[in-house]
């Protein structure tokens, strides 16, 4: 008899699987984890809502090398705020869609588990969408082992407190080797940037979202930044700037 695990974790892909099952990618503290949730696209099944991208489930399931069979879950918080509200919802599906493809580069799952939760709850409450979003971005390079130097000279490796912010080079240029070019930001946006990277969430508050929200320098670069280091382009970003 297959070992039993008990879990908590954030549905953030779903594949239509066999005949009335669901394949969910969950994200956990301890990894994502693939899982059959059998029942799922049934409308008279317990397990339906378990079934859903951007649901926050507590779950056990079996122990498998690859994919597992979900045993029993519970609905913790469908994000019913988010889902609601097209535009929010979307923003989410940022968030989600960029777990989802770098997740196999994290190292330290529990901190983008809870980074992305706490995330999650503040775009409940905020009208800062992309504010939220730019967050996100900026600070899950870190996690993803690609954020940009931000004391040193990523050309001469100078000692620097300040710069611009070469996309190319990753990190603050010092006066000496400033090139200008598309690739980087002046030297107050550059060090909003850093500001955005270094601000713990617990001190982000309306004030700071306001002030970042609409900032099209640091939107382009960090769109820049990932296609440039991390060969990413986001799908769901492309729908936002349609819909408008």
């Amino acid at each position: 008899m297959r070992n039993i695990i008990k879990n908590k974790g954030l549905i953030i892909k779903t594949f239509d699987y066999l005949e009335n099952a669901v394949l969910a990618n969950v994200l956990t503290k301890n990894g994502k984890v693939a899982v059959v949730i059998k029942g799922a696209k049934k409308l008279n099944t317990s397990t339906r809502r378990l079934g859903n991208v951007l649901t926050l489930i507590e779950f056990s399931h079996t122990d498998a090398k690859n994919v597992s069979t979900l045993t029993e879950g519970v609905v913790l918080d469908n994000y019913t705020d988010l889902k609601d509200d097209l535009l929010k919802y979307n923003y989410a599906l940022v968030l989600l869609e960029k777990i989802y493809y770098f997740s196999e580069y994290v190292s330290d799952f529990e901190t983008l588990f809870n980074f992305t939760i706490n995330l999650l709850n503040l775009l409940k409450t905020t009208k800062y969408l992309n504010a939220v979003k730019l967050i996100f971005e900026i600070k899950l390079l870190y996690l993803l082992g690609v954020a940009p130097s931000f004391k040193r000279c990523p050309i001469c490796d100078k000692n620097i407190t300040s710069g611009v912010l070469d996309i190319k080079n990753g990190g603050f240029l010092c006066n000496d080797c400033r090139i200008t070019n598309d690739f980087y930001l002046n030297e107050s946006d550059s060090l909003l940037f850093k500001k955005i990277y270094v601000t713990k969430l617990l001190d982000v508050n309306e004030e700071f979202l306001r002030s970042i929200n609409n900032h099209q320098n640091i939107n382009n670069c960090i769109k820049l930044y990932y296609e440039w280091h991390l060969e990413f382009k986001s799908k769901v970003l492309d729908i936002i700037e349609k819909i408008g």
